[in-house]
């Protein structure tokens, strides 16, 4: 439903006029800086409770379950999720949804096969935990070059996307975009540790699902709450047609497509 809204939402936007789209520019900058200040707001507090590395790591070990769902859940709705997994299913069609359900369906291996062994260790990280048993110089090194490969990868979608999103609402340029960006990343990361990362992830969780829900409750408003319809005037915009909601658009077999959930299924605890 999401992706359909998302299909339709562009001709509609296409046809706003030009004091509509300033009108939204300025309300999008606005929410945008208030976003800055609470999340700064909420690196202060959290600097002056983060005293142990306990706290900086674990935030003190006192997250409940709901809060750490939640935290997990804004940091999975990420640019690379909301902008590239959309992109990706309006390009490919149906197929670019094994990209959110396979991730998904990873997080239960995070808890169960490596989250409760960490916290049993008391260690914060995977490194930490083999450590433990092998040569501690070498497997921290090792762990340390896989680690920092896996993170650059990711964090250029990330950083691509935000910078994308910030270099549109402020008409500032792209490499200004991502400095900013990436400056406001470390200072809230760097000073407020994971006290502060966790508020930051369960506040940004809970704008993007109501956002979501409101934007998916107008869309269908706009046809009568009909999920028919709504698909209809999707193949009815998408160059491709009904085939957008078909298989194979992006996967030509089920090799292909159980080899790629693997992937993104164990990729998210690597």
């Amino acid at each position: 439903m999401l992706w359909g809204s998302v299909l339709i939402a562009l001709p509609v936007a296409t046809l706003a006029n030009n004091s509509m789209r300033v009108l939204a520019d300025n309300a999008a900058i606005a929410m945008f800086l208030v976003f800055v200040g609470i999340t700064l707001g909420i690196t202060y507090w959290a600097a002056r409770r983060t005293r142990t590395s306990q706290d900086f790591y674990a935030a003190g070990r006192r997250v409940t379950g709901l809060q750490n769902g939640l935290a997990i859940a804004g940091d999975f709705m990420s640019a690379a999720s909301l902008l590239g997994i959309s992109g990706l299913i309006f390009i490919s069609g149906f197929d670019g949804v094994i990209f959110a359900v396979a991730g998904i369906a990873g997080w239960p291996i995070v808890m169960f096969l490596l989250a409760e062994r960490l916290r049993n260790l008391g260690k914060y990280t995977f490194t930490d935990a083999v450590a433990l048993r092998l040569d501690t110089k070498s497997v921290r090194v090792l762990s340390a070059c896989g680690t920092l490969i896996a993170v650059v990868l990711y964090l250029i979608a990330q950083m691509v996307g935000a910078g994308k999103l910030v270099e549109v609402l402020f008409q500032i340029p792209y490499t200004w975009a991502v400095t900013t960006v990436g400056l406001l990343m470390i200072v809230y990361v760097t000073f407020g540790g994971m006290i502060a990362t966790t508020w930051v992830q369960i506040i940004k969780a809970l704008l993007l699902l109501f956002g979501g829900t409101v934007l998916s409750v107008f869309v269908l408003a706009h046809l009568d709450f009909s999920v028919e319809a709504l698909f209809q005037r999707a193949t009815m915009v998408h160059e491709r047609g009904i085939a957008v909601l078909h298989p194979g658009g992006l996967l030509s077999d089920p090799i292909s497509a159980i080899s790629l959930g693997t992937a993104l299924i164990f990729g998210t605890a690597g």
